[in-house]
């Protein structure tokens, strides 16, 4: 635990400077509408979810489910939930859905409220248990991972984003989430090795590309970062934002 809250601190400390506030679940990828049936919703819900509607979506399926009982809206209003940041309401909207032959996705989901929650051994068993049912499950592996990290195993997580990225799970994620792993490990220039070919690929994502920043900062690459600072519009001081991650590790304790 202990380990955990230096990383929390350490990527807090990064992303203030890069003008984002984010923890270290933040950094890494994972899906956020996976479990959402597609094929089974309304327009009107495809448009709450175009508009990230969370509290349009929850009366929707609260009304729904208030007709008629149905697996996949329990699921998808428990996702709405999770999603609009009520992890308590998500859980209790589940506890049917654990009771009656889960889903993979319902584990899943139940994972990602007790992740959220810090409890992350209740996390993991959820995990395991969606695991047990689907070994190459891409998004289990990856979610995995990143609960590892987050508890300070920086081995497991390695090993499960690596499994993650053989099951195919979105390239572009899982190399950002083990260059994360890289990162706290303070193994810069492998970190970098992962990032730039994806963003020179074309990939744009807030997160990896600010990770892709603070590591060619620290690998001596500050020509190439402030390049980086300047084409994607992050301030109009480069150069202030470069010394001040060039001396972010100094400043921090050993991780």
């Amino acid at each position: 635990m202990f380990r955990a809250c230096k990383l929390t601190r350490f990527f807090l400390v990064v992303s203030l400077l890069l003008g984002t506030t984010a923890c270290v679940s933040d950094n890494y990828h994972y899906d956020e509408n996976h479990y959402i049936n597609r094929g089974g919703i309304t327009e009107k819900e495809r448009v709450l979810i175009k508009a990230k509607n969370y509290k349009g979506l929850i009366a929707l399926n609260r009304d729904s489910l208030k007709k008629r009982e149905d697996p996949e809206v329990r699921l998808r209003l428990s996702e709405y939930y999770y999603l609009a940041g009520d992890y308590n309401a998500s859980l209790h909207y589940l506890k049917i859905s654990l009771q009656k032959n889960p889903s993979v996705k319902v584990y899943l989901l139940q994972s990602k409220n007790l992740s959220a929650q810090k409890n992350h051994q209740g996390a993991l068993k959820f995990i395991n248990m969606a695991l047990n049912k689907e070994p190459g499950n891409a998004e289990g592996l990856n979610l995995r991972g990143i609960i590892l990290a987050e508890t300070g195993d920086m081995t497991g997580a390695l090993k499960s984003f690596d499994l993650a990225r053989n099951a195919f799970y979105p390239e572009e994620k899982v190399v950002n989430n083990i260059a994360l792993v890289y990162i706290t490990q303070r193994k810069y220039p492998q970190a970098v090795q992962l990032l730039l070919p994806v963003y020179l690929r074309g990939y744009r994502n807030e997160r990896l590309t600010h990770n892709l920043i603070f590591a060619l900062v620290k690998t001596g690459d500050l020509r190439y970062a402030r390049e980086i600072i300047k084409r994607e519009n992050i301030t109009r001081h480069s150069d202030m934002l470069v010394s001040s991650l060039f001396e972010v590790e100094s400043n921090l304790p050993s991780i």
